[in-house]
């Protein structure tokens, strides 16, 4: 029983792989706040999930019979990083009055806004950066009067999203309103 322990040892190092603090995230959280000196945020969480953790999640998935299973271990084989940041936003202006040139840095960084939406409560940017001819990064911003929260994906997102096209029946059964 001498393996237990260094077991335990082994899956902490792999959840461990993550960081805490993205600087990226508050970058952008701060430039918000400049350019709304008024807009206070507080960040809630922040999750890192590097490679090693996505391939022995997907490696362990791989193992369960079940279809569902496999398929999610298809779609984790192709993403290598994930970055989730969420700010509980203390004060916003009216979202009408709310137009972010602080993305712009993301432009000249070469990323492509993909969608911008816009509606009475909540703002939506969907940004994606590529390599050649594959997308590499997904970058998803969502500022609402009660949270800010950014999303950034890295991988092989064109053989992502190609899974999840031909898988459309599987995500369409899915209960989305969580």
């Amino acid at each position: 029983m001498k393996l237990r322990p260094a077991l335990l040892v082994a899956f902490s190092a792999l959840l461990l792989t993550g960081c805490l603090y993205s600087r990226e995230f508050s970058d952008l959280r701060r430039d918000i706040e400049h350019t709304y000196p008024e807009a206070d945020f507080d960040r809630e969480v922040y999750v890192s999930i590097g490679p090693r953790f996505l391939h022995s999640v997907g490696w362990i998935a791989g193992l369960v019979p079940e279809p569902e299973a496999q398929m999610a271990r298809d779609y984790l084989y192709d993403i290598r990083k994930i970055k989730v940041g969420v700010y509980r936003t203390e004060y916003l202006p009216p979202l009408d009055e709310v137009d972010l040139p602080t993305l712009q840095h993301f432009t000249e960084n070469g990323w492509e806004v993909a969608v911008k939406v816009r509606e009475r409560d909540e703002m939506i940017w969907v940004l994606y950066r590529e390599q050649g001819e594959t997308i590499r990064d997904l970058y998803v911003v969502v500022l609402s009067d009660e949270e800010l929260v950014m999303t950034r994906i890295e991988g092989r997102l064109n053989d992502l999203f190609l899974k999840v096209v031909a898988d459309h029946d599987f995500i369409a059964d899915i209960d989305w309103d969580w």
